[in-house]
């Protein structure tokens, strides 16, 4: 008699294999079960991309530049302390510019760029530092990106939610046929996506009540902006697939004449 133990299968496995079979199991009914769970949570983090240029005629001038707008910019974000995570250089570039942008090698200057990543924790205050970036010379600010935590809890709970799910829709099921769940024969975990950055989050932003703002009050002549965390989706998805005892089908009632 082969193995008839459940079998668990790992992420992207087809959870369509053939079942092994045994005397025992013959009389055995399968169901195939899907089970979903979808969750709207609060980012946890917040990243921003920031870029710092310089340009001059001569090279050692423009590298001199970029590192005092750079260390300008360390100065602002040593000031937010715990409220930054994570600052992560991404790009330095050093670049000729060639006069009329002809094929000749005529160098007209140089441009210098360095690109961080910064991670937010602490959302009340992420308006502020856009504010005070967005106001250095030849400053790039792009963002703010959401997302959960690669180890947040919240994804755990999702693939827990979908296993849930999948047991009482196949009770459920045995239910209704008259019959009940013996055994567990495979369970495959298809699908787990958290989508921080597409429409349909925004949809979900837009349609989420109270959603926090992170304006304070500032001096007249300190720029700031309103910033709205949006709201993020996370998805899991199951297959199993059950032993339920023999149905019995003289219970459930035939379709009417007119349901015919």
């Amino acid at each position: 008699m082969q193995d008839a133990r459940p079998r668990v299968i790992g992420p992207r496995t087809i959870a369509s294999k053939a079942l092994p079979i045994g005397d025992d199991m013959s009389e055995q009914a399968l169901l195939s079960m899907r089970g979903e769970a979808v969750l709207e949570v609060d980012p946890e983090i917040a990243d921003i991309t920031l870029t710092v240029a310089a340009r001059d005629p001569d090279r050692a001038k423009a590298l001199r530049l970029l590192n005092d707008r750079a260390t300008a910019i360390d100065a602002i974000l040593k000031g937010f302390g715990q409220a930054i995570e994570k600052i992560e250089t991404t790009v330095v570039r050093v670049s000729p510019q060639l006069k009329n942008h002809r094929p000749q090698e005529r160098i007209s200057g140089y441009v210098a760029t360095i690109q961080q990543r910064i991670t937010v924790v602490d959302f009340a205050r992420l308006g502020e530092l856009l504010g005070h970036l967005a106001d250095q010379d030849l400053t790039e600010v792009a963002g703010p990106w959401w997302a959960l935590r690669p180890d947040s809890l919240v994804q755990r709970t999702a693939r827990i939610n979908a296993t849930h799910d999948a047991v009482r829709r196949a009770r459920d099921y045995a239910h209704a046929l008259g019959s009940e769940l013996t055994s567990l024969v495979e369970l495959a975990d298809t699908r787990l996506l958290s989508d921080s950055n597409g429409p349909a989050q925004q949809v979900v932003m837009a349609a989420a009540g109270g959603p926090m703002r992170t304006r304070q009050a500032a001096a007249p002549d300190e720029l700031t902006f309103d910033i709205v965390p949006a709201r993020q989706i996370v998805y899991a998805t199951v297959e199993a697939r059950f032993r339920i005892a023999p149905p019995d089908l003289t219970a459930v009632d035939p379709p009417s004449r007119e349901e015919a």
